[in-house]
C-alpha cells in the first residue's frame, strides 16, 4: 500500500513495501505530473550510480527493478565494507545506560563478517534492555546534485549494519529510506511547499533482504523512483527544491508521517564529501538514536 497525503508543510508519499512503490511508480503516466516529469527523461547512469545497466532506462523501467538482485548495489556495499569495519566496530554501546552488556570471551563484533552475511558476531550478549516496541532508523537518501552515488549509499549501509546488530540485541528494528526536499513546489500558495517520499526497507518482524534494502536505499532509486514520487504530488520545479539538513521540527513531522513514534531520523549525513565522512556521520546518528531510545549511562 502507498499513502499520498499532506501535512502542514509537506506533500507525502509513503510506501509500506518496496513492491508498493514499484507498482505505484510504474502506474504513473506523464499526465500525472504537473511540473517536472521524470518519466519523460532518460536516466544519467553515472549520476544515479547504475553504470552497470545496459541502455538508458526510464524511471518507469528503473521502478520495475526495485527489489531485484542488483549487482552494482552489492558492489557498493563491498566497497564500503573495508572502510566501515573499524568504524562500525568503534560504536561503544557500553557508554549507554541500560545498553547491551557484552561477554568478551568471544572477541569483538566483526563488521566485515556482519555485512558479508557470515556469522554475525564473535561475542555474545549477556542481557538486553531493548525497548519492547519497534524502533526505526530513517535514512535520508537525498543529496544535492554534486554528491556522488557511493556517498549517498554509505548512509544506508550504516543503517543496515546497525539494524542487524540491534536486532541481535533484542530490538525490533525497522529501516526506512526517505527523500526530503525543501521548497520544491511551484503551487506552494495552494498547499505545502516541501516534499517527502518514504519507503520501508525492512519490517521489524522480518530479517533484512539485502537485495531489496540495498536497491531501495541506494542513490539510483533516490534519483529515479523517489523523484517520481515527489513530482506526482504537485507542480514541481525543475530543480526539485533543496536538500538541506532537517530541522528538529521537520524530523518530528516525518516521524508522524511514517507513523512510528520510536523512529530516529538520521540527519548528519546530508551532502558530505566522501564515503568515510558519511559513514562516520551515520555512526554518530546511530549513537544518538540509542541514547534517545534507552538513555545514557551515569
Amino acid at each position: 500500500m502507498i499513502r499520498n497525503f499532506h501535512t502542514q508543510t509537506m506533500r507525502c508519499s509513503v510506501a509500506e513495501q518496496p513492491a508498493d512503490a514499484a507498482d505505484y511508480i510504474a502506474s504513473l503516466e506523464s499526465s500525472d505530473f504537473k511540473g517536472w516529469n521524470p518519466m519523460g527523461r532518460k536516466a544519467d547512469l553515472s549520476w544515479i550510480g547504475r553504470t552497470d545497466l545496459d541502455g538508458r532506462p526510464t524511471n518507469m523501467e528503473v521502478a520495475s527493478m526495485l527489489g531485484e538482485y542488483v549487482e552494482n548495489d552489492h558492489k557498493q556495499i563491498s566497497s564500503a565494507r573495508n572502510q566501515m569495519a573499524d568504524l562500525v566496530d568503534s560504536i561503544d554501546l557500553s557508554q549507554l545506560k541500560r545498553m547491551l552488556q557484552w561477554s568478551d570471551s568471544r572477541g569483538r563484533v566483526n563488521a566485515t563478517r556482519l555485512l558479508a552475511g557470515d556469522t554475525k558476531f564473535r561475542r555474545t550478549f549477556r542481557k538486553s534492555s531493548a525497548p519492547v516496541e519497534a524502533v526505526a532508523l530513517v535514512v535520508p537518501t537525498n543529496a544535492n546534485a554534486g554528491v556522488r552515488p557511493e556517498v549517498i549509499f554509505a548512509r544506508t549501509a550504516v543503517a543496515l549494519a546497525a539494524s542487524e546488530l540491534l536486532s541481535e540485541a533484542g530490538f525490533a528494528v525497522e529501516v526506512w529510506a526517505i527523500a526530503h526536499s525543501y521548497n520544491m513546489y511551484r503551487d506552494a500558495e495552494n498547499g505545502p511547499k516541501d516534499g517527502v517520499a518514504a519507503l520501508r526497507l525492512k519490517s521489524a518482524d522480518e530479517p533484512t533482504n539485502e537485495a531489496i534494502a540495498a536497491s531501495g536505499g541506494s542513490s539510483w532509486f533516490f534519483r529515479t523512483g523517489f523523484f517520481a514520487m515527489w513530482a506526482a504530488q504537485g507542480d514541481a520545479n525543475s530543480g526539485l527544491g533543496q536538500s538541506r539538513r532537517l530541522t528538529d521540527e521537520k524530523c518530528e513531522e516525518i516521524r508522524e508521517a511514517i507513523g512510528l513514534e520510536q523512529a530516529h531520523v538520521m540527519r548528519s549525513g546530508e551532502n558530505l564529501g566522501n564515503v568515510s565522512q558519511a559513514i562516520q556521520a551515520g555512526i554518530a546518528d546511530v549513537k544518538e538514536a540509542l541514547q534517545a531510545w534507552i538513555g545514557r549511562q551515569d
